[in-house]
């Protein structure tokens, strides 16, 4: 019997909807025009949390010595402090802040470490890289499960060959959470 009360809870965490003014602790998988992310978001008070993200990002470009159009893929890593500045604002006017959802300030931390990088021309190398970008951003929630994000900004960029410069950023993702680690506290704490 506590077996099956148990997994009633867990069921239920995950299907539930809740207007905390807390700011939620989620696992996700995320999809884009470049690429898939997994991500996991840790508040650290009712404003402010800590997203970090590891992905695998594709891309095509033009070989300049053949006309062949070659494919290739590496992975990222990134720490993004988000501050969430609407969220009170959003509740007020009957608006969803679950999962995070919301306008945020973001400084993003990324690193491209080369560890599975792929390609269509076996010549090929990504350079390690680390960029830092200023951002805006809105995340808004779909259904229970889903959410999508856009967020941008321009920042600057280092490689381990010592090429440096401006870059931009841009996030356009679908999530899905997979797991919602604060309702499932909620739930728990309730029975």
């Amino acid at each position: 019997m506590k077996h099956t009360i148990l997994t009633l809870t867990l069921l239920f965490s995950i299907i539930s909807y809740s207007q905390s003014d807390e700011l939620e602790t989620l696992l996700s998988i995320k999809v884009g025009a470049i690429g898939g992310w997994a991500s996991f978001e840790q508040p650290i008070n009712d404003k402010l949390l800590i997203h970090l993200e590891f992905g695998q990002e594709f891309g095509l470009y033009k070989n300049l010595f053949s006309s062949k159009t070659e494919f290739i893929a590496t992975n990222t890593l990134s720490l993004e402090p988000r501050y969430y500045y609407n969220r009170q604002k959003r509740k007020e006017n009957g608006k969803s802040i679950t999962t995070n959802t919301g306008n945020y300030l973001a400084l993003e931390l990324q690193r491209v470490p080369d560890w599975m990088t792929y390609s269509s021309d076996d010549n090929v190398r990504i350079s390690k890289a680390t960029s830092i970008f200023p951002k805006i951003g809105m995340k808004r929630r779909i259904t229970n499960f889903f959410t999508f994000e856009l967020a941008g900004g321009i920042g600057y960029q280092w490689d381990d060959n010592g090429r440096n410069g401006i870059a931009a950023a841009l996030d356009i993702k679908l999530s899905f959470v997979l797991f919602n680690f604060t309702q499932l506290r909620r739930n728990i704490n309730g029975l």
